[in-house]
């Protein structure tokens, strides 16, 4: 120790023993969560006190100043005290504080605090917390059951219980948030579940949990008032260890698990939905397992999101998973098997569980009417037109074209009375496209033109979404139809 340090430490002392501020605790030894009490005196006029935020690194959560004034023999003596609440998890030194009486820099002693363990399960406790899980080891991925258990004794006035939600680092965390209470005896009892689900292996500790209690206590304001205030009191449970082990590679769910898949029909026409469904239930992290991607050639392929359904029963983590597909082929197809592997509780070893594969019978070929027309119609009509000129002589031509040009100025001089039926004069595709009465009317007429146009396979998309994934896309009937011809061919579209 070098002589500087020799002089601080005999200032303080000295300056402890004369001066006229000092530091008491409420207590000097204090199980851990319970609260600590630093009051700082001072005698004198003009007092400053320091401004403490922390103590030891714990934050303060409460303050109160209290003052009193006594006249002895005619002289007037003010005294105040500072109070600071705090809640040490472990064992500190307060240090010394410089509190400024009148234009002199006074220290108050340094004072040792030490943190013991929490009781628990006191004999006549007013409260115990503690943890308990139903195994000590586990596999990663393997469910763990932890129960919370809080005991209150009946006889115990508090104004307020509060309890947060802990964090359990390294765990996928599921509960279902219920307090079941219970009176056994002389206490309240609560009881929490949470099902912790390890994600790496190794030993794994569970801090322990926290439950702040409030009590009303009495004190004196700086004008001697009586006042009720909170007083936080902290009880902790019992810390808690696991010991996990490695599931091996490529493998990420563990437990005991049955699958199983259905179509809705095994003979269907050409381009009309097959439904599938595939199932996985049993015991285990169901919410863990991951959606399926189905391939098969030539078909397409609509799946949603899957829906997990988990439980708790009789201390077993178990649930159902469910997916389902829409699949749309123009020809026959098989579904293939569909593979799931996990970790078997039940052995201890790897086991591959698959769906048997089924055969899609598809009747019938895509409807290629509408697109027939369009193609064909056009050609038809184009080799009729030069056949029809060219068996004319050139007489004839003059007279067809004199007549032509007369019934055209005529239509356009009186138009409402060669009031044609413009529908007679559409084209059988936008006429049939104008006039389906559903999502589904249209998509068949449209499905045959998927390739031939982007424009035309998101329109096909977003019908398929309608009517299998009970969306609302809105679609352009109107508009469409009048396009029709030009999404199909724009370079020969002033043909049609």
């Amino acid at each position: 120790m070098n002589f500087k340090k020799i002089i601080i430490i005999m200032t303080i002392a000295v300056t402890a023993l004369f001066a006229n501020v000092k530091a008491t605790v409420s207590q000097s030894e204090v199980a851990r969560g319970n609260e600590v009490t630093l009051n700082l005196t001072a005698n004198g006029e003009n007092i400053k006190f320091p401004n403490i935020n922390s103590i030891g690194g714990f934050n303060i959560s409460s303050t109160e100043t209290s003052q009193s004034i006594s006249i002895v023999n005619g002289q007037t003596s003010k005294t105040v005290t500072n109070s600071y609440t705090f809640t040490p998890l472990d064992s500190i030194t307060i240090p010394s504080y410089k509190i400024i009486v009148g234009k002199k820099a006074e220290y108050t002693n340094p004072i040792k605090i030490k943190v013991v363990k929490s009781p628990i399960n006191g004999k006549n406790a007013d409260f115990t917390l503690r943890m308990i899980t139903n195994k000590s080891s586990a596999y990663v991925g393997e469910p763990v059951v932890l129960k919370i258990i809080f005991k209150q004794k009946r006889s115990a006035q508090v104004k307020s219980i509060e309890f947060k939600s802990p964090n359990f680092p390294n765990f996928w965390v599921q509960t279902d948030g219920k307090d079941k209470k219970e009176i056994v005896g002389d206490y309240v009892i609560h009881n929490l579940s949470y099902i912790l689900i390890p994600q790496q292996s190794g030993t794994i500790k569970i801090p322990a949990v926290k439950v702040s209690i409030a009590k009303i206590v009495e004190t004196r304001d700086p004008f001697a008032f009586m006042l009720q205030r909170l007083r936080w009191k902290n009880i902790y449970s019992n810390e808690l260890s696991l010991k996990v082990k490695p599931l091996p590679n490529g493998i990420s769910e563990y437990g005991d698990f049955h699958i199983s898949d259905r179509v809705d029909k095994t003979n269907t026409k050409a381009n009309e939905p097959v439904n599938l469904t595939l199932s996985i239930s049993g015991s285990g992290n169901i919410d863990n397992i991951d959606s399926f991607d189905l391939k098969i050639p030539g078909a397409t392929i609509y799946k949603d999101k899957p829906i997990r359904n988990s439980f708790l029963q009789k201390g077993e983590y178990k649930g159902k998973f469910t997916q389902k597909f829409a699949i749309i082929a123009n020809k026959s197809y098989v579904i293939p098997s569909i593979k799931f592997s996990f970790f078997d509780k039940l052995t201890n070893s790897v086991k591959t569980i698959q769906t048997k594969s089924i055969k899609i019978n598809v009747t019938g070929t895509p409807s290629l009417v509408s697109h027939n027309i369009v193609q064909s119609g056009v050609n038809k009509t184009i080799t009729k037109e030069k056949i029809l000129y060219k068996n004319k002589n050139p007489f004839e031509k003059w007279v067809y074209f004199i007549i032509g040009l007369f019934v055209g100025i005529v239509i356009m001089i009186f138009p409402k009375i060669f009031n044609f039926n413009k529908e007679q004069s559409e084209h059988p595709l936008s006429y049939n496209i104008k006039h389906a009465k559903d999502d589904k009317e249209l998509l068949k007429i449209l499905l045959p033109l998927v390739d031939k146009s982007k424009e035309i396979k998101d329109i096909v998309t977003k019908l398929e979404e309608n009517i299998y994934m009970n969306k609302d896309n809105k679609i352009d009937k109107k508009g469409l139809a009048k396009n029709i011809t030009f999404l199909l061919n724009p370079k020969n579209d002033e043909l049609i």
